[in-house]
This record gives C-alpha cells, structure tokens and sequence, in this order.
C-alpha cells in the first residue's frame, strides 16, 4: 500500500499554517485504488487523476483537511464498510454500499463497454451471448457482480485494468466488460491501437464518493456540503 501524492499533504499543510483549517482541524480519511485515469502513479511517483483532482478540490474548497491512501479496490470497499476509512472513491451506485455509506452526486463519468477482438463473430446484444462468450472483469468491481448475477461465463478476474487487458489480449476470455476511460488509458499505456478490439456501450455508470455513515453521524451536513462545491471542481 502506497500512501497518496505529497501534494495533497502540502494543500494540508499550507491550509493547517494560515489557520484555515480551524472549523475541520481532524482529517478524513479515504481509500482509492490505482486505476487511470481516476488515479494512478505518474512518472513522477505522485498520484494524480481525474477522481482525485476533483475530490481534493472539493475538500480544499470545504477547508476540511484529508488524507488519501491507495489499496486494492476490494480492500479499499472493505475498510470502508468497516469504517476503518471515514469513505472511498470512485464507485458506482451499488445499493449494497447504500446500507453502511452515503454516495455523493457524481465526480466522474464513465461507461461500462464491453470490449472484444476486432475480427471476433460474437456480438454481446445478442440472445446467445451469455450461453457462448467466456467474459471477465476487474474484480472487486460492481461490473463483476453484474456479470455473476446475471449469469454470464466469468473465466477472468484480475486485480487492475491494466492485468484484465493483458490476459483478455492474450487470449483468455472471449470479452471483457470494463470502464471506458479506464481502458483507454490502459492501451494507450501499452501501445495498442484501437482498431484492436470491437467495442459495444452496455450503459451509463458515473463515479461518486461514498462516505460511510459512522462517520457522516457526525458530520450530518458533510454530503451536501460537498455537493454544493462539485460544479466548481468539475
């Protein structure tokens, strides 16, 4: 586990010494996980994304004082539950998390795309789709319960983006389902052209925050403050 970029203990520490901190001194802390582009190691070792920059703009504009860490995603939903995190980020609406955690409005945008060789004859519109198609998807990933729910061959379960592409090229499930930012960051990384694979939009999944309920007992304004200040951070 790596511990989040050190830009975010400088807006910190820089609030903390012109005392504007002083209303929410004690920080939050939330889990995340390494997937581009919402967040991920860049070359410098900061972590840095589209779901981070606008979570800590947010927190910077409430002048609430916050610490992120990085863990496996499934890891990351677990402490949440378990309140060993005051919330996480970024996650879809799962009404499963709605029981120990609040979502807030969205963050970031995302769709869920299934993904398939480029010259391949299956077609995941179709009624046989499910009866023929070896899939996969990142585990811990509500695109992973959607699949097992519904019945779907799920032969591939990898920890990242980035191991599910891999192994899906290789040759190891007939589709993928997965995020679509987060799939084109992961075969831009690797170099791999588009025109690779044969693409089909399953649905509209945005991103939110959750923040879990132990903690919001005690911030009860917490989740519309944070909504106000998201257009200004989007």
């Amino acid at each position: 586990m790596k511990l989040l970029s050190p830009y975010l203990y400088c807006l910190l520490l820089s609030c903390l010494g012109q005392n504007c901190l002083a209303q929410n001194a004690a920080p939050i802390l939330l889990a995340t996980h390494d997937q581009a582009p919402y967040g991920s190691y860049l070359a410098n070792q900061r972590f840095d994304g589209i779901a981070v920059k606008v979570v800590s703009c947010v927190l910077t504009r409430m002048k609430q004082a916050f610490v992120i860490k990085v863990y496996p995603w499934e890891r990351a939903q677990v402490m949440a539950e378990k309140a060993q995190v005051d919330g996480f980020f970024p996650a879809t609406l799962k009404p499963e998390r709605l029981l120990w955690a609040e979502a807030t409005a969205v963050i970031a945008e995302q769709k869920w795309v299934w993904y398939l060789p480029a010259n391949t004859q299956l077609d995941p519109t179709s009624a046989d789709f499910k009866a023929k198609a070896k899939v996969g998807a990142h585990f811990g990933s509500n695109r992973l319960k959607f699949l097992q729910e519904q019945g779907y061959q799920v032969v591939l379960t990898p920890q990242t983006d980035e191991l599910l592409l891999k192994a899906f090229l290789l040759g190891r499930a007939d589709a993928i389902l997965a995020g679509n930012l987060a799939i084109a960051a992961a075969m831009q990384q690797s170099k791999i052209p588009v025109d690779t694979l044969k693409t089909f939009i399953h649905k509209d999944q945005p991103l939110h925050a959750y923040f879990g309920r132990r903690f919001l007992e005690t911030h009860p304004d917490f989740i519309s403050q944070f909504n106000a200040q998201l257009s200004t951070c989007r």
